[in-house]
């Protein structure tokens, strides 16, 4: 109960300080800011049916809305006026090289630098489910295809069957049906893919059997812009901590677990300390001194996962 009155304490003062934006998911970049974009808000009007709809319209996925939003669940009912943060202030996983797709798993997000127009792609994507994790390491863009056939990966018909599904189809035809949607980018990493979705709602989640999926109306202007050999670097990094002008900024989402066994045996505590000590090794990489009560603030932050950053100090 504290951490959600802390949060949303946090929420409230944002509000007061936040000014409507375009919602823009593409900055302008020079390849050298460790952050971009602003926490912004949106006023909830008779047009979003549900928070799938605020997230599609937000160009921000499903969980990423929620954890922003710690007073919203997936019971909640929208009312015109309602006001929803958006969290499009983003610390960079890393330092981001031109003209590679960077996936950042537990944000749920892809990162594009194209160096020529000097701007930053940044959207939200759908990751593989617990017990079905998408692979990551670095890897390539084999092959590209529009309108593609759908041929089912030996994996999805056996879970498919095990299922009930034993009809399901080996192949699936382009069209309004086809999970992969108009687009589907292959990986050097055999049989997982970059693709569009038939379902918009599910972006943002984790919902695939390995692959990654983005809204069709991201993946049509990144389809342009990649090529085969363009270099994929998919991480797994769900805490991400900076420093601007002597301020510690903490970005963190909760762990992806790859198993349910690993979900399991996991030990958060051990992992709070982890990241608390990183990011005092991070303070004093910038020879910052943190009093007991930047420490305590520290510690509060944290235990957030609200997936904007937060200023720690």
């Amino acid at each position: 109960m504290m951490m959600l009155r802390y949060n949303f304490l946090i929420m409230s003062t944002l509000m007061m300080f936040l000014s409507p934006s375009l919602f823009s998911q593409v900055f302008n970049y020079d390849g050298s800011q460790p952050t971009v974009g602003s926490v912004e808000y949106a006023v909830v009007d008779e047009t979003i049916n549900d928070l799938h709809d605020l997230s599609r319209q937000y160009n921000t996925g499903y969980d990423a809305l929620l954890g922003a939003n710690p007073h919203l669940n997936e019971e909640t009912d929208l009312e015109p006026g309602m006001v929803v943060i958006i969290p499009n202030k983003i610390i960079l996983p890393k330092r981001l090289k031109p003209n590679t797709v960077y996936i950042n798993l537990p944000e749920k997000r892809v990162f594009f630098f194209d160096q020529d127009e000097q701007k930053l792609y940044v959207f939200p994507v759908g990751v593989g489910r617990l017990d079905h994790p998408s692979p990551t390491g670095k890897m390539t863009i084999t092959l590209k295809r529009y309108k593609p056939i759908w041929n089912v990966p030996k994996g999805v018909l056996e879970e498919a069957h095990a299922n009930g599904y034993t009809d399901h189809p080996r192949k699936m035809p382009a069209g309004p049906d086809n999970p992969l949607g108009d687009y589907a980018v292959h990986l050097s990493a055999h049989t997982y893919l970059i693709h569009a979705t038939h379902n918009p709602d599910l972006i943002g989640t984790r919902n695939t059997s390995g692959c990654i999926n983005l809204y069709p109306e991201h993946l049509a202007i990144l389809y342009e812009k990649i090529k085969v050999k363009t270099p994929v670097e998919i991480i797994n990094m769900p805490t991400k901590i900076v420093v601007i002008d002597d301020r510690i900024l903490v970005e963190r989402y909760p762990t992806l677990f790859e198993t349910t066994a690993q979900q399991n045996a996991a030990d958060e505590q051990q992992r709070f300390d982890h990241d608390m000590q990183k990011a005092k090794q991070v303070a004093e990489s910038h020879n910052l001194t943190l009093n007991q009560e930047e420490v305590d603030k520290l510690n509060a932050v944290m235990h957030n996962y609200l997936g904007y950053p937060i200023t720690a100090n």
